[in-house]
C-alpha cells in the first residue's frame, strides 16, 4: 500500500528559503482555494441578495467559520461586536512535522481572522469609536495569550483593506499571524536597534524637528518616516520603550484604535477610496534573559502604507522604492485633513 504521506506533505503549509538572500517564502496550498465575495455569493446565493445570505464574517452566518478563539463581549449569550476565528485558508500550521532543512521545513505558527464587525462594512470608518477600541483590546488579549505559547518566535497583526491591497473579502477584518521564525525585517530592525539603542527616541525627534508629525494620543505618535515608500505612509510609534503590544496599557490600545481610526479618516479625505494595509511591528517574545536584553530598547509601532500606486519591476527586483510625495509634504498634507 502507498503512503499518502508525500501528500500531506505537499499540503502542510511549509516555509522554504531562498538559498541566495536567505529570504523565507510560505507555501500554503490551501490558500488557492481562497473564495472571494463573488464565490461566495454564487455557492450561497447572489450578490443581489445581500451579504447577509453569503458572507460568512456576518452576524447569523457563524456557522460558516470556524469556532471563534476570543470575542467581544466574552459571554457567549450576548450579541458578538467582534471574534477571532481560525483562518480555514492558514499559511502556518499548529502541528508543524518533525522532519525539516534549513531550505525547506513545516511553518510552524498560528494563523487567524479577527472579524471586526457584525455588520457587513467594508470600512473601518463605519464602525463606532467605542466598538473599534474593543477590536484592538480583543487583538491585545489574543497576542497575549499566543505570547505565552512557547513554540512561536514572533506575531503581527496586519490589515489588507481593498484589492490592492490584497483583500478578497470586503467584509471589515484583519489577520493575527504567529510563526516560529522571526521574519528578516525583524531580524534588521533589532540589529539597527543593538548598534544605536536611541534609534527609535531619534525617529520621532526628528519628525518633530522635520514636520513630520501627524497626530498624537495616549502615549503614541502618528509620523510620517523620513524615507516613506507611497504618499501618506504613516507610523504609529510608542513613544516610550515598549516591546509588545499586548503588554502595554490599555489606554495605549485605545489610542491606537483612535489613531488608526483618525488616520483613515484623513487619507480618505485625501485620496477618496484607497486602498491600505497596515501591520504590527513589535519585538520577537522573549525566551530568555538575552531575547529581554536584546528587546529592551524595542519601540512597538504600526507601520500604515496606502496603496496608491503599483509596485514594479524595480521595486520588486531591488527592494528601493519611488514615491512622488516627500515625507514633509505628505505629513502636511495629513495635517490638514483633519475634520
Amino acid at each position: 500500500m502507498l503512503s499518502d504521506e508525500p501528500d500531506r506533505r505537499r499540503a502542510t503549509p511549509r516555509i522554504c528559503r531562498d538559498p541566495l538572500s536567505d529570504r523565507p517564502v510560505f507555501v500554503a496550498p490551501q490558500r488557492g482555494g481562497k473564495p472571494d465575495d463573488e464565490a461566495l455569493a454564487s455557492r450561497f446565493g447572489d450578490v443581489s441578495s445581500g451579504p447577509s445570505n453569503w458572507c460568512p464574517f456576518c452576524a447569523g452566518n457563524e456557522r460558516r467559520t470556524p469556532a471563534d478563539v476570543g470575542r467581544v463581549p466574552a459571554d457567549a449569550s450576548l450579541p458578538w461586536r467582534a471574534r477571532i476565528v481560525p483562518n480555514t485558508y492558514p499559511i502556518t500550521t499548529g502541528q508543524p512535522a518533525a522532519e525539516a532543512t534549513d531550505e525547506d521545513r513545516a511553518a510552524g505558527g498560528r494563523h487567524e481572522v479577527v472579524i471586526e464587525s457584525p455588520q457587513h462594512h467594508d470600512s473601518i470608518l463605519a464602525i463606532e469609536a467605542d466598538a473599534w477600541r474593543d477590536v484592538w483590546s480583543l487583538c491585545r488579549e489574543r497576542l497575549a495569550i499566543i505570547a505565552d505559547e512557547d513554540r512561536h518566535a514572533w506575531a503581527t497583526i496586519f490589515k489588507n483593506s481593498g484589492r490592492k491591497a490584497g483583500s478578497s473579502l470586503e467584509h471589515v477584518h484583519s489577520q493575527l499571524v504567529a510563526v516560529d521564525i522571526v521574519p528578516p525585517v525583524i531580524r534588521g530592525e533589532l540589529a539597527t536597534l543593538a548598534n544605536d539603542t536611541a534609534v527609535f527616541p531619534r525617529l520621532i525627534a526628528a519628525a518633530r524637528a522635520g514636520g513630520r508629525i501627524v497626530s498624537e494620543r495616549g502615549g503614541l505618535v502618528a509620523l510620517v518616516p523620513p524615507a516613506p515608500r507611497q504618499p501618506y505612509e504613516t507610523w504609529i510609534v510608542s513613544e516610550q520603550p515598549e516591546p509588545h503590544l499586548h503588554a502595554t496599557a490599555a489606554e495605549q490600545g485605545a489610542a491606537l484604535a483612535d489613531l488608526t481610526r483618525d488616520f483613515v479618516g484623513r487619507l480618505e479625505r485625501l485620496a477618496p477610496g484607497s486602498h491600505f494595509n497596515w501591520w504590527l511591528h513589535q519585538a520577537p517574545f522573549a525566551r530568555s534573559a538575552a531575547d529581554a536584553r536584546m528587546a529592551a530598547g524595542w519601540h512597538w509601532h504600526l507601520e500604515i502604507l496606502p496603496r496608491l500606486s503599483e509596485f514594479a519591476g524595480f521595486e520588486l527586483g531591488t527592494g528601493c522604492h519611488i514615491t512622488t510625495v516627500s515625507a514633509e509634504d505628505s505629513a502636511q498634507r495629513l495635517r490638514d485633513a483633519a475634520l
